[in-house]
């Protein structure tokens, strides 16, 4: 199936790539969809770089509320142009009880299939899975009280994942991030036909996130 990826430039996105490519879909490039205000975890120069490290097709849709109405506009466009028969999405679970699984909404409307390689999947497995398959990434964005700037650039690995089970089940923590505690960028994968070098970062904190 020839698709699309939703791209952040964070490791679930980065897995779900993966598992598309092994699940045999035909991946026509990626998009990035930007809000109002660019993310600080996601800087789009990182997700460029990225995209050329995959040598891949790379769209950027800009999206404002509705949110719903603009992400359907901006996938039904690229469908179009695209000859796009499905998305692919690293979501785990429903966003939250307001947005649901709007993704599957916009896609039913659009008449395209929603791939979802790691819906579902138990949160340990998939950063085990991350690790084991060669991913690279590291913490880009973490929140108070679960971490410290000292989190900031280090690489999600065996040893940092140990220490994220010990976080959650002291804090009830989700292990992958889902409820905002930490943000990650992939700097090099299997995927990737060469890696990324961040030499140099600046921290900022803002309400209790560096």
């Amino acid at each position: 199936m020839r698709v699309l990826v939703s791209w952040s430039g964070g490791k679930d996105s980065c897995l779900a790539y993966h598992k598309a490519l092994a699940q045999g879909h035909k991946i026509y490039g990626i998009v990035t969809f930007i809000w109002e205000k660019p993310s600080l975890a996601h800087p789009l120069k990182i997700t460029e770089l990225q995209a050329k490290a995959l040598e891949t097709k790379y769209f950027k849709a800009e999206t404002r509320e509705p949110y719903f109405e603009h992400y359907k506009k901006a996938i039904s466009k690229l469908a179009e142009n695209g000859g796009i028969e499905g998305i692919v999405t690293g979501d785990i679970a429903p966003l939250d009880a307001f947005h649901g699984n709007w993704m599957d909404n916009i896609c039913k409307e659009l008449n395209i299939k929603l791939i979802r390689p790691l819906w579902g999947v138990d949160r340990y497995q998939i950063l085990k899975e991350l690790i084991s398959q060669g991913c690279k990434a590291v913490f880009s964005c973490v929140k108070m009280p679960w971490f410290n700037e000292k989190w900031l650039g280090r690489e999600l690995n065996w040893e940092s994942l140990e220490e994220l089970k010990i976080l959650g089940n002291r804090y009830g923590m989700d292990l992958c991030g889902e409820n905002g505690e930490y943000h990650t960028l992939v700097t090099d994968a299997p995927i990737f036909k060469k890696a990324i070098e961040i030499s140099k970062f600046s921290v900022e904190r803002c309400n209790g996130t560096f």
